[in-house]
């Protein structure tokens, strides 16, 4: 959230012209209230570690495979975080870890923290939970909304959004790129659904650190609990 922008209705999805309101409409964030217009087929999905796919034979977004994890691999949610990261408690009941030394506030909206790093405000993450607010609606239709909406707006380019698993919590992966103030970033995001909840992870930064932002991001969801 480099030039703070209101994670919107994405149920946690990110304001107008910021990615908030899209991550802040499907868990109560985004506003996806309006009809978007069929969105462009997503690319090929880039591996996430932490996230094992599992992709429904029909589905409104283009879907991409990703390898399973390794058998008997866990989110690692009860041993001590490595060093240079520390748990943190977000609303809705989420917990996950973030750089140490990172600064931790609120968002524009109460069910969301942005942890920002204090040499690169570009670097962002953004995490949160809510209750899911159209649960007549699948979590992939409601982030597949939210992206819609989001790419009408300039700058916006969606690169991959999939369907997934995370825990084996229903969940979709969306990665994306945008222009912000400070120059062109990319994000990924990480959504998932579990007990009426709707939770978001998501990793901002530097389109030429593309490597190191979804490594943030996946480091997130292997520790992010439930």
């Amino acid at each position: 959230m480099t030039a703070r922008n209101p994670i919107g209705a994405l149920p946690l999805a990110l304001s107008a012209a910021a990615v908030y309101v899209v991550l802040a409409g499907a868990a109560g964030y985004l506003a996806l209230d309006r009809q978007p217009a069929a969105p462009p087929p997503a690319a090929a999905a880039p591996d996430l570690p932490a996230i094992t796919t599992d992709t429904p034979a029909s589905t409104t977004a283009a879907a991409a495979t990703t390898p399973p994890a390794a058998a008997g691999t866990t989110a690692s949610t009860t041993q001590s975080p490595p060093p240079d990261l520390r748990r943190i408690d977000a609303p809705g009941g989420l917990s996950t870890v973030v750089p140490v030394g990172w600064e931790v506030t609120t968002g524009t909206v109460a069910t969301t923290l942005v942890v920002t790093d204090p040499t690169s405000p570009r670097r962002e993450l953004r995490l949160g939970g809510a209750p899911v607010t159209d649960p007549s609606t699948t979590l992939l239709d409601r982030i597949t909304r939210a992206a819609a909406d989001r790419e009408r707006e300039p700058g916006h380019r969606r690169v991959t959004l999939v369907p997934t698993t995370i825990r084996d919590h229903p969940a979709v992966s969306w990665e994306f790129d945008e222009n912000t103030p400070a120059g062109p970033n990319r994000v990924a995001t990480a959504f998932w659904e579990a007990g009426g909840v709707e939770y978001v992870l998501y990793s901002a930064g530097p389109a030429e650190e593309w490597d190191r932002t979804r490594s943030r991001l996946a480091g997130m969801v292997e520790r992010a609990a439930p």
